[in-house]
């Protein structure tokens, strides 16, 4: 299965359906952005941000020229040579297809180019597709902040994976 990653262009790539992932709880209900109600503006205005930012890089992740999910690198450490990523597929019917495990290979790349050392990634312990996808990418868990998230009517650990590169 072939994807690409490249950079999100405002105008082109923020539609309807974009926004429509931003809004599903489906899709974010294991990221923070389950608690904002996102707009077409608002999606813009963070994308923009982003391809100007010196330390975060925001890339859409891309089936045949279809934009399908984002990942992103950052923030980045240029001095200690880290950076966090996050990442999410927000077209439900590529779940389950191993394209996000390839777009974390594929930032792993542009992060060695950045002269990067190491990546960090959190997620909560209940997202066992994230768990799944670091560990095929040689990432192994690092850190485990015990019931730091509340979902729906639970407490749930937060789990920090990390690599080398």
């Amino acid at each position: 299965m072939s994807i690409t990653i490249k950079k999100l262009d405002p105008r082109k790539n923020i539609d309807k359906n974009y926004l429509r992932w931003m809004n599903d709880f489906e899709v974010h209900k294991y990221t923070e952005q389950k608690y904002k109600k996102h707009t077409i503006q608002s999606i813009r205005k963070f994308v923009k941000e982003k391809n100007k930012s010196k330390t975060e890089f925001l890339y859409g992740i891309f089936f045949q020229k279809k934009h399908i999910g984002n990942i992103k690198l950052g923030p980045i450490n240029f001095y200690h040579q880290y950076a966090e990523i996050s990442y999410f597929i927000g077209d439900k019917q590529f779940w389950g297809r191993g394209i996000t495990a390839k777009a974390i290979g594929e930032i792993v790349k542009i992060a060695k180019k950045k002269k990067l050392k190491k990546l960090i990634a959190g997620f909560y312990s209940l997202n066992v597709g994230s768990k799944k996808v670091l560990e095929k990418n040689g990432f192994r868990k690092e850190a485990l902040f015990k019931s730091k998230f509340k979902f729906k009517n639970t407490r749930c650990d937060h789990v920090i994976y990390g690599k080398l590169i």
